[in-house]
């Protein structure tokens, strides 16, 4: 997913989402239990100042409110006044409500991972001195935009290039032997934190043809880059895949052949950091 320029940093949680991923389940089961609870005395008390029969005792009126916030079905013949059974239908449209929520947030627990990773719509590339020895280097950035402390981030990109078989026929390689041209592990990310992802490669690399001497004709390196990672309270274990299409044809399209721009951190809020207007930069 992309975002423009003036958005970054993109924050990809709402006030909901951050109280359910943050939560475990016996929490949020408890804390809903809570708010039926707190709902079913509201409404009791309600109840009680219009209803007048001296036979009719607090503890019944509580006791048709509790099944009523849950919305169990339950008979009671003193509420027959015109108000009594319009406050009943907002009771009853509330606890609909609520049940609603309670609902999709199960859902959102267990079914629903919203995206963590927000990437740079393209790579950073600035060839090095090569008469001294120097690595070039392609630079990926990308940040988390979830408010959740990201732990064991492990980054692996691997590429894959159009090619030719021996029948002469079109085919996809995954270079370097199918190993990854990058790895690594990154222990912590909170939000708002950029992360750089520098991808050295010298003149025996495969990306030295599109990055270097671009003279690649006709094909296009898909750079995938797959990441898996943790975070607290998080039931299930977060991946994501990311590519970049490396268009030989068109590589300006995913590569600025310039450096960077920095990021001067703010250590009390990482969203306010100085640079992230220059992020697509």
């Amino acid at each position: 997913m992309f975002f423009s320029s003036n958005t970054h940093p993109y924050n990809n949680t709402n006030n909901f989402k951050a109280i359910i991923f943050k939560h475990t389940m016996p929490e949020i089961f408890v804390g809903f239990i809570i708010a039926y609870l707190l709902m079913a005395i509201a409404f009791s008390f309600a109840y009680l100042t219009i209803l007048s029969n001296d036979n009719l005792t607090y503890m019944k009126i509580l006791e048709f409110s509790t099944f009523t916030s849950f919305l169990f079905d339950t008979d009671f013949k003193e509420g027959t006044s015109d108000l009594f059974i319009w406050l009943h239908l907002i009771h009853n449209i509330i606890a609909l409500v609520l049940s609603t929520i309670f609902t999709a947030a199960i859902v959102l627990k267990f079914f629903y991972l919203p995206q963590f990773f927000v990437f740079k719509k393209k790579c950073n590339f600035v060839p090095s001195c090569e008469e001294n020895g120097e690595k070039n280097i392609l630079t990926v950035s990308f940040y988390n935009s979830i408010d959740l402390f990201v732990t064991d981030c492990k980054v692996r990109i691997y590429g894959r290039v159009e090619s030719i078989d021996e029948n002469n026929t079109k085919s996809l390689i995954n270079i370097n032997n199918n190993q990854p041209i990058f790895e690594k592990t990154y222990p912590f990310m909170e939000q708002h934190l950029a992360t750089r992802l520098r991808v050295e490669f010298n003149k025996d690399d495969f990306l030295y043809e599109w990055l270097v001497n671009r003279k690649v004709e006709n094909k296009k390196l898909a750079m995938i880059i797959i990441l898996e990672a943790n975070a607290a309270r998080l039931d299930r274990t977060i991946y994501e895949v990311h590519d970049y299409s490396l268009n030989a044809m068109d590589i300006e399209e995913s590569v600025d052949f310039h450096g960077h721009s920095s990021i001067d951190l703010n250590y009390d809020n990482y969203s306010l950091s100085g640079g992230w207007k220059e992020f697509e930069d």
